[in-house]
């Protein structure tokens, strides 16, 4: 009994499960018995050599005699004949040839596993991301470190060498500064003014911070002012009309940015809680060189200025002094008049607390 491979036709034992030549799965094949195979009529090839091999076989287990008989009666066929003279040989029969793409049972033994598609995936995901254009930076942010940065640079040539302006520089560095210096002195006088009135009720002390961001308003406008006046001086009495007023305005603040740093300086020691009445002499000696500074640097720039119309400086510096008391004095009166009523008003609030 053995299984006929329905692939290639070779015989498999009757146990077998897969086909010995080409792997094929035998488990729907029905074992056969060997004188069914010798009836039917080979179909191809291979089956035709192992029909020859079972015919050979049979003859040498007949005695002698009888094959010496039969032979001398019969005449010999070519097939018996071919049998007779090379007997096959199945181990040398050659597989006959698989579709392309089909591998057999073996094959794939021989070879192992296929390979996965995991580079494949790696692959696909390295062209991804070669192809994911890369993320550009966020253009507010760049241009705020780059602001900053020349800002810096700014400063530094400012401590350096305060009256030479080597470079141009950006036209709001010299609002900056003076935003840096109003807005430090007010968290500083902030802070003072916060400690003192935190034991008192809430209406006076609303009152108190409403009447401080008044007074800091003031004290913008008024640097502004002062700024303007020598602009206007500069640029229409003695003609220097080089720079607009936002660039005289960076070249004047270039010359006095020590402010900057004496307000920051002061902020500091109030956060940090250094400020005692030992530090107040100190503060208020920052407070008035940086002062002084803002006012040198005006006249300064005055007297450097490349005058185009033959106009004195000294009547154009006396000029500026009239006009720099005309400003204060409006500024004062509408400003302090503010600022004196909300501190009335304070007084009133305080009086009711307590009853008088």
């Amino acid at each position: 009994m053995f299984k006929i491979c329905p692939n290639c036709g070779a015989h498999n034992t009757a146990t077998a499960k897969f086909c010995t030549r080409c792997g094929t799965s035998l488990a729907g094949v029905v074992a056969t018995a060997e004188t069914a195979v010798q009836s039917a009529q080979p179909t191809s090839e291979n089956e035709a050599s192992t029909a020859n091999t079972a015919a050979v076989s049979e003859q040498s287990s007949v005695p002698s005699s009888l094959t010496s008989s039969s032979a001398q009666n019969q005449p010999v066929t070519p097939q018996q004949a071919q049998s007779q003279v090379t007997p096959p040989d199945n181990s040398q029969q050659q597989v006959p040839p698989q579709p392309a793409g089909i591998q057999t049972q073996s094959q794939q033994t021989a070879q192992g596993p296929a390979p996965t598609a995991q580079p494949y995936q790696q692959a696909d995901q390295t062209q991804q991301q070669a192809q994911t254009p890369p993320e550009e930076p966020n253009p507010t942010v760049e241009a705020t470190k780059k602001y900053a940065g020349s800002y810096w640079r700014y400063l530094v040539d400012s401590i350096k060498h305060p009256a030479t302006v080597t470079r141009p520089y950006h036209q709001y560095f010299g609002l900056t500064s003076l935003a840096i210096t109003i807005v430090s002195l007010a968290l500083t006088i902030a802070l003072m003014t916060g400690s003192a009135v935190s034991s008192l009720p809430g209406a006076i002390a609303s009152n108190v911070l409403m009447t401080f961001l008044k007074l800091v308003f003031l004290v913008a406008v008024l640097m502004i002012a002062v700024v303007a006046v020598y602009y206007l001086v500069v640029n229409g009495m003695l003609g220097d009309r080089r720079r607009s007023f936002l660039t005289f305005t960076t070249e004047y603040a270039f010359h006095c940015n020590w402010m900057v740093f004496f307000s920051v300086f002061t902020l500091l020691m109030q956060m940090l809680g250094m400020i005692n009445i030992g530090s107040i002499f100190l503060i208020w000696l920052l407070l008035s060189l940086g002062s002084g500074l803002f006012v040198i640097s005006g006249t300064y720039m005055l007297f450097t200025a490349q005058s185009t119309n033959r106009f004195d400086k000294i009547y154009a510096y006396l000029i500026v002094g009239i006009l720099l008391v005309i400003v204060f004095l409006i500024i004062m009166t509408f400003g302090l008049s503010s600022i004196l009523g909300g501190i009335g008003q304070g007084i009133n609030d305080f009086g009711r607390s307590f009853n008088f």
